[in-house]
């Protein structure tokens, strides 16, 4: 194939054969003298975007945290000049907390520092031109996700750890200090309020749950005696959060989501055994923010707006464009301030929903390369999911639109020219059609209820259903989805493998479906065959002696291939299901592999390499190193005209083998 005129700048490597991978990998490949001529072109930076997911007002400012560039950065941008005025790297790749002293002189910020060498608590000092950091702290394996500034100007935060303690940074100190939990059994502290003797704390188990954990929790700890207190109402016992807390004039209010929905305690703090309770139809409700005294405002999924008078609640809806994931929310001259996860600030007039647009991008914001969540390829383009984002490249003239999606595109099923998208958190599946639809998406379907992580959507041609392996993040096990993208209806099979094991990944053969399993553990490993509209199990088996976990499955023929977490390798004759090759590809499968078929043979993918294996031996042929930097499962994809699409740090490369 001739590159295009876009492609002929970059980088074109003829890779022949392969002798520095043939060293490189461990035996279990084909020699270096089997290996096709393999060409591969490098395409350039596989999404880029500027997302993020945090952002708060320091005076007529607003500083964003970024999300999934490399590095994190803080930018400060002018509401009033629609400029970026600084940009400060920090560490780690996000942060969900950022939170400004009584004086707007320091931005202070706690980060998940994952196993990196700088402390995650650090603060921006306003004052200066640059906003230049300051390391304040180390924070060892928490991850934070709750924070919250007193008036006397003490830090309180928190987040996910075992045991999860309270933090304070005391600023005349200059100390950070740990203090015991109101819970040990609870994963996380997941919001804070701080007033001057209070600190008001909410908890829950959305993430790290055990089945012995603590689940929605509700307290208020004196700062003088640090002596804690129970707030929470009965209602409240089977939320498995306490989501977002506000005050305002002597009452908290709480969010949470107990089995009857989502719901607003408000609460007497006078006499905490005085609440009232407003229920709503979202999946959940957070970043109350009070506008004069009787409207609250939420994100509830969009924006909420509750008028307290009559404990009504309605949907605002923009007349142009969406909000997606909403990271913050504050009011400003009667207006209410939205700052979106794709790049942008909305003000907002609640009553018509017009909306006056800040493009932090178009002000100077970095728009960098993403970690990849998904990739796939038909219909003339190649889709790369990122983090609030899905960039498309035509393949006829390279060119690349952004489409703006909410959160995150874990898997991409192209059918009939549409894009569908399994989109994290409990956002649906979003479509996309290149010949109508420009930056936006349309929802045809929501995920089932408590299902909220897809793995993976593939197309069932004999039902002409698509089939989405999902996992629970709050009940653990995971669910089997149908989808017909001609009347968006939906079935579901929850927990079809067992209570604890996701629908990692799924193949599709003739109508039958296979599903692998894989636990929050990395174990499990069970294989099931599967009817996918009558929903019935018809066999299974776990390959695996000890088992990781199955992270690929392909159907060739009468065979079923199986890769696991951290390279165990199976094939499985169907018709005797008894296992007829066994391998382990540990040395480039360093974790999850996942496989397609193209050529009549399979294919696997890893963060490390692309490989396939042969019909008849099941040897592996190593074909190119990836070293590709993701943030969801690597995937490859491949075109109508068997070219295939996978990544390599965090650019798109085109695999072109010459043996078709």
């Amino acid at each position: 194939m001739t590159p295009s005129p876009s492609i002929d700048r970059r980088r074109v490597l003829q890779l022949g054969a392969l002798a520095g991978l043939a060293a490189a990998f461990a035996p279990g490949m084909a020699a270096a003298a089997d290996t096709p001529p393999v060409r591969i072109t490098d395409l350039g930076p596989a999404v880029n975007n500027f997302s993020l997911a945090a952002g708060i007002p320091v005076g007529d400012r607003v500083y964003v945290a970024s999300r999934n560039i490399d590095p994190m950065r803080i930018v400060g941008y002018d509401l009033t000049t629609r400029k970026v005025t600084s940009i400060t790297p920090g560490p780690g790749i996000s942060t969900q907390l950022l939170a400004a002293d009584p004086d707007d002189h320091y931005l202070y910020s706690a980060v998940d520092e994952r196993g990196g060498a700088e402390p995650g608590l650090i603060r921006l000092d306003l004052s200066k031109p640059d906003a230049p950091k300051e390391d304040l702290a180390s924070l060892g394996g928490l991850r934070p996700y709750a924070i919250a500034m007193a008036p006397d100007g003490v830090l309180f935060f928190g987040g996910q750890e075992v045991g999860p303690r309270l933090r304070m940074y005391e600023p005349a100190a200059g100390a950070l200090k740990e203090i015991t939990g109101p819970d040990p059994d609870v994963p996380m502290i997941r919001c804070l309020v701080a007033t001057e003797h209070h600190v008001y704390i909410g908890t829950g188990a959305s993430l790290g749950a055990t089945p012995t954990s603590t689940k929605a929790g509700l307290f208020v700890m004196d700062r003088a005696t640090g002596e804690y207190t129970s707030l929470l109402p009965p209602e409240f016992a089977d939320a498995v959060e306490v989501r977002d807390i506000a005050l305002k004039g002597g009452k908290l209010y709480a969010c949470a989501t107990p089995a009857d929905g989502a719901t607003v305690a408000i609460i007497d703090l006078a006499d905490p055994s005085r609440y009232q309770l407003l229920k709503y139809s979202s999946k959940f409700l957070r970043l109350p923010v009070f506008v004069g005294d009787d409207k609250v405002y939420f994100n509830g999924g969009t924006l909420v707006e509750l008028t307290l008078s009559t404990g009504v609640f309605r949907e605002i809806k923009l007349q142009d464009g969406e909000f997606g994931e909403i990271w913050g929310l504050w009011e400003r001259g009667g207006s209410v301030m939205a700052v979106s996860a794709f790049g942008l600030v909305y003000q907002v007039d609640p009553a018509t929903g017009q909306a006056t647009t800040y493009d932090l991008v178009a002000g100077g914001a970095p728009a960098d390369p993403q970690l990849a969540m998904s990739v796939a390829a038909g219909a003339g383009g190649v889709y790369v999911g990122g983090t609030n984002a899905v960039i498309r490249r035509d393949l006829r003239d390279g060119t690349k639109t952004r489409i703006l999606a909410p959160s995150e595109a874990k898997d991409i099923l192209i059918h009939e020219h549409v894009a569908y998208f399994a989109q994290y958190n409990s956002i649906g599946i979003l479509a996309h059609d290149p010949r109508v639809d420009g930056e936006w998406t349309r929802k045809p379907a929501l995920l089932p209820p408590d299902q909220n992580r897809p793995h993976q959507i593939v197309w069932d041609d004999q039902n002409q259903v698509a089939l989405v392996g999902l996992q629970s993040d709050t009940r653990g096990g995971g669910s089997l989805m149908t989808f017909d993208p001609e009347t968006s209806k939906t079935t579901v099979a929850v927990n079809p493998i067992d209570k604890t094991q996701m629908v990692r990944a799924v193949t599709v053969q003739e109508g039958l479906a296979y599903l692998g399993g894989q636990n929050v553990g990395n174990s499990g490993g069970t294989v099931v065959a599967w009817d996918p509209i009558r929903h019935r199990e018809l066999w299974r088996m776990t390959p695996q002696t000890k088992p990781t976990g199955v992270t690929g499955l392909a159907v060739l023929g009468h065979h079923l291939y199986v890769m696991c977490y951290k390279g165990d390798f199976f094939v499985v004759d169907l018709t005797t299901r008894k296992v007829v090759h066994t391998a382990n590809h540990g040395p480039v499968v360093p974790n999850y592999g996942t496989l397609l078929v193209s050529r009549g043979q399979v294919f696997c993918t890893s963060s490390r390499a692309f490989f396939r294996f042969d019909p008849r031996t099941s040897e592996r042929t190593d074909l190119a190193t990836l070293d590709g930097e993701w943030y969801g499962i690597p995937r490859s994809a491949v075109d109508e005209q068997g070219q295939f699409y996978a990544i390599r740090g965090r650019n798109l490369i085109r695999i072109e083998l010459e043996d078709r």
